[in-house]
C-alpha cells in the first residue's frame, strides 16, 4: 500500500535488527517518561529484545509490517490472528498488538495510512472486528482510536516490571458485507 511516498511492507527475517531497535525507540519514546526507571528497563530486557521478536516473527499467525518514507521506517504495526492473541482468541477477530508512528510524524495522516491498512488486512482474512489494548494514561492513543471508532469495550491487567497497570480494551467493528 502506498499513500504519497510512504509504504507499508511486511517486516522479514532480515528486518529484525531495525524493527527492534524501531521498537524500543518507541516504545522509550511512548512511555519512559510515565514508568518507574527500574519497571521500565526490566520490562524492555524481556519483552522488547531481538530473541523475543525474533520468536514472535516466526508466529505463523502474527505478522510485522513497517510504515516507511523515503526508506527510513516512521511507523511498524504488529497484527496476530488467533491462536497467537495476547487476550480474547475469537477467531472472527484480529488483534493490534503493536501500533507505533515516529513522534516526528505524528498528526500527519500515517496512523490513518496504518489504520487503512489493517482494515484491508482484516476484511483479507474474513474478520469481523479488530481489538486492541491501551494503557488506560495514554490518552493522546485513546483518542486516536475513538476518532477512527474503536469503543471501550473491557479491560485487562497489564504488567510492566513490578508494576501492575491497566489496558482498556477497545475494538472496531468492521462493516458487513
Amino acid at each position: 500500500m502506498k499513500t504519497g511516498a510512504a509504504i507499508i511492507r511486511k517486516c522479514e527475517a532480515k528486518d529484525l535488527t531495525q524493527l527492534t531497535q524501531f521498537a524500543l525507540k518507541t516504545f522509550k519514546d511512548t512511555f519512559e517518561k510515565d514508568n518507574d526507571p527500574k519497571d521500565f528497563k526490566a520490562y524492555i530486557e524481556k519483552a522488547i529484545t531481538e530473541e523475543k521478536l525474533g520468536q514472535e516473527m516466526t508466529h505463523k499467525g502474527s505478522s510485522f509490517y513497517f510504515l516507511e518514507l523515503e526508506k527510513q521506517i516512521i511507523g511498524y504495526i504488529k497484527l496476530n490472528l488467533t491462536p497467537f492473541q495476547s487476550d480474547i482468541n475469537d477467531p472472527k477477530s484480529l488483534e493490534l498488538e503493536r501500533a507505533y508512528v515516529d513522534l516526528n510524524y505524528h498528526g500527519l495522516g500515517y496512523g490513518k495510512m496504518l489504520f487503512d491498512f489493517i482494515i484491508e488486512q482484516a476484511k483479507s482474512h474474513q474478520i469481523e472486528y479488530i481489538w486492541l489494548g491501551v494503557w488506560e494514561r495514554n490518552a493522546k492513543a485513546i483518542a486516536f482510536y475513538k476518532q477512527l471508532g474503536f469503543y471501550k469495550f473491557s479491560e485487562h491487567p497489564f504488567k510492566l516490571g513490578t508494576a501492575q497497570q491497566k489496558d482498556h480494551l477497545m475494538r472496531y467493528d468492521l462493516p458487513l458485507s
